[in-house]
C-alpha cells in the first residue's frame, strides 16, 4: 500500500510518499503559502504531488494532518494558527482538487497523528497511557489510552495547548488569554525574550540579533544560553518553569506512562531538562513517580509518519 502524507503546519507543508507502516519513500518540505488560506493551501498540496513527486505517482490514500481541532468528516474548525480559515471542509476541497476519491482521503489533528506515529514506530511504543505534545509555532497534544487515540466526543480531543496556565497572561490565537500555546510556543519565547532584552543591553542577543527584533528567534535564545549568556538563561528558566507547570497538569490529569515531547523546541535539550525537573517537582507524586518525559523519536516528520499509518489503517478498516 503507498500512501501520500501530508502535514499542514503554519510554516512549512510537510509531505510524502509512505507505506502502511510508515516507512518512507519520498519527503519533501514546502514553504506554507503566505495567504495561508484553505484554497492556497491546497492547490500546494496538489503541486506538491504532481510537480515533485509526479502527476503519475499512483497512491491507495491521502492522509492529512492539520494543525486545529478537525472532526471525524474532515472538518477543520477555526485553526488558530491559520488566518481566515474558519470552519473548512477540508476533505472535500482535496478530494475536488486533487480529483481523488474523498473516501480515501482521511484527515486528522497533526498531534493526534504524531502521537499515533510516536506511539507505533516511536519513542511512545506501546506506553499506556502515551500523551504525546509538539511544541513549535503553537502546541499540539495527542493521547493514546489502551492503544487507542482518544478522540471524545466531537473528535476534538488533545487539544492541550489551549490548556490556561495564566488567566492574565499573554493573548492566544484562539481570542483567550495565558494558554500554554502563548506562552511556551515559538511565539512566547520571542516575547519573554524581548521583555528581558530591554532590560540588559549587555546581553550577547543584542549581537546575535545585530539590533533587530524580527531576527530574534528561541534558536538565538538557545544559541545565547549555550554560551552562558545570563540574559538568555534567564529565558530558559522562564519558559522552563511555565513548560514544568503544563507538563505537571498533564501529568495530573492523565496519569500517563511516557510523556513524549515534539516539534521543533524538542530539540532544546537543557529547555526539556529544566521542565522535567519542575514538572516532576509539581506533579502530585504518586503519579510523577511513574512517568517518564521523553524526545520523540519524529521531530520533524512524526505527523507525515502518522498521518500514513491512519490512512492506511482506516482504508484496511474499510474494507
Amino acid at each position: 500500500m503507498r500512501i501520500f502524507s501530508v502535514d499542514i503546519g503554519g510554516t512549512n507543508i510537510k509531505a510524502g510518499l509512505l507505506d502502511e507502516v510508515g516507512n518512507i519513500y519520498d519527503y519533501v518540505e514546502h514553504p506554507t503559502p503566505e495567504s495561508g488560506g484553505p484554497e492556497a493551501v491546497a492547490s500546494t498540496i496538489l503541486f506538491i504531488k504532481d510537480n515533485i513527486f509526479g502527476s503519475d505517482c499512483a497512491v491507495d490514500g491521502v492522509g492529512v494532518g492539520v494543525a486545529g481541532p478537525v472532526d471525524s468528516d474532515g472538518v477543520v474548525y477555526s485553526p488558530p494558527n491559520f488566518r481566515g480559515w474558519g470552519i473548512i471542509d477540508l476533505k472535500s476541497l482535496l478530494a475536488e482538487l486533487l480529483e481523488y476519491p474523498p473516501s480515501r482521503i482521511f484527515v486528522g489533528n497533526d498531534a493526534s497523528l504524531a502521537a499515533l506515529a510516536e506511539f507505533v514506530r516511536g519513542n511512545g511504543k506501546k506506553a499506556n497511557p502515551m500523551v504525546m505534545i509538539t511544541i513549535g509555532t503553537g502546541i499540539g497534544g495527542g493521547i493514546l489510552i489502551d492503544g487507542k487515540l482518544l478522540a471524545g466526543k466531537s473528535g476534538f480531543a488533545g487539544e492541550l495547548g489551549h490548556m490556561v496556565i495564566d488567566p492574565d497572561g499573554p493573548r492566544c490565537g484562539c481570542g483567550r488569554r495565558g494558554c500554554a500555546e502563548a506562552l511556551i510556543a515559538h511565539k512566547g519565547i520571542v516575547r519573554t525574550a524581548w521583555e528581558v532584552l530591554r532590560k540588559d543591553k549587555g546581553s550577547i542577543m543584542w549581537s546575535l540579533i545585530e539590533g533587530r527584533f524580527d531576527r530574534l528567534t528561541p534558536k538565538v535564545v538557545q544559541q545565547a544560553a549555550s554560551l552562558g549568556d545570563p540574559a538568555a538563561n534567564k529565558v530558559l528558566d522562564i519558559i522552563a518553569r511555565r513548560m514544568g507547570t503544563f507538563l505537571a497538569n498533564v501529568i495530573n490529569i492523565f496519569n500517563p506512562e511516557k510523556i513524549v515531547i515534539g516539534g521543533g523546541i524538542a530539540l532544546w535539550s537543557d529547555m526539556i531538562k529544566k521542565a522535567r525537573i519542575y514538572a516532576v517537582r509539581h506533579a502530585l507524586k504518586p503519579l510523577s513517580d511513574d512517568v517518564r518525559i521523553v524526545r520523540a523519536r519524529y521531530i520533524k516528520m512524526a505527523g507525515v509518519v502518522g498521518a500514513a499509518i491512519f490512512a492506511a489503517s482506516s482504508l484496511t478498516h474499510s474494507r
